[in-house]
């Protein structure tokens, strides 16, 4: 399980499990039509704690229980997610093929509508807790990636995302890679995947502070209903295993307001929590 860190002044909160015994299950996801990989595919079991994210050729390492009995999901932005019972998984299918979903192209226009800009998410730098992802100690943090962690947002009125916002207090990585991942929102949690395009967001080396990403060629428009706006986490580079993290500034809040998830397929964990995340948005006017 990846290790929190929430930081009140000096109050440290880890969630961890000792290691279980596990399988080393290596390969590849690829195109099912072209043959050629799909970067950054995400392996996992629904509801659990198992999974990770292939690299930019596709390969992949997977540690699963040696008693597989879960159906593995293999899935990514723009392609059908394919379910592979565990009997294929034991026998030793170990490259994967999805399928692209058909894009339907939506051209965004809004010169002839009255916008508006404003924000959409928290964009305050400051607050008592931190959130963090990481592993120190450890040599690896392939198993952790795929872990999710978002706001839940609702835009006033339809609007248009220009930028996207994060901030990160700490961080000791090389490379930091994350997608930009929408959804639908049903009970307080992220339900069906809005997302058609990949969109990563690349923190720089041991990047501090704000980091701003472009959304305007996306053309990402989001109706006056809830919604999910996700960070998942792709990959990271890191020269020394014993010194790596990142963390995001998160504020206590009485409803609910961030979501998060160990990997791309787990069940997701709602907190009275909200994290420094926003979208500079054009808002339409009401007429």
């Amino acid at each position: 399980m990846l290790p929190r860190l929430l930081a009140s002044l000096l109050l440290l909160l880890f969630a961890y499990s000792a290691p279980a015994q596990t399988v080393n299950v290596t390969g590849q996801v690829l195109n099912a039509q072209t043959h050629e990989p799909v970067p950054f595919a995400i392996l996992g079991v629904r509801g659990k704690a198992i999974g990770t994210a292939a690299d930019e050729q596709g390969r992949y390492l997977l540690r699963l229980p040696p008693d597989l009995r879960d159906t593995l999901i293999v899935s990514c932005v723009g392609f059908e997610p394919r379910l592979v019972p565990p009997a294929q998984v034991i026998a030793g299918q170990r490259v994967f093929q999805l399928t692209p979903q058909q894009q339907v192209l939506k051209g965004v226009t809004i010169q002839s509508r009255k916008v508006k800009p404003g924000k959409l998410g928290r964009s305050a730098d400051k607050a008592d807790v931190r959130w963090m992802g990481g592993s120190s100690g450890k040599t690896t943090v392939d198993d952790e990636w795929g872990w999710e962690i978002g706001a839940l947002l609702t835009p006033e009125r339809r609007s248009y995302l220009e930028e996207l916002h994060v901030y990160f207090t700490d961080n000791k990585y090389e490379l930091l890679r994350f997608r930009l991942n929408l959804y639908t929102v049903k009970d307080n949690r992220p339900d069906q995947l809005l997302s058609t395009q990949d969109v990563q967001l690349i923190c720089p080396p041991t990047r501090q502070g704000w980091l701003k990403l472009d959304l305007r060629p996306y053309n990402i428009e989001l109706d006056a209903q809830p919604v999910a706006a996700t960070l998942q986490w792709l990959q990271s580079e890191k020269k020394d295993p014993e010194d790596k993290y990142f963390s995001i500034p998160v504020v206590r809040q009485k409803q609910p307001g961030m979501v998060e998830r160990e990997n791309g397929h787990a069940a997701w964990t709602i907190h009275n929590l909200l994290p420094s995340l926003y979208f500079t948005v054009l808002t339409e006017i009401k007429k």
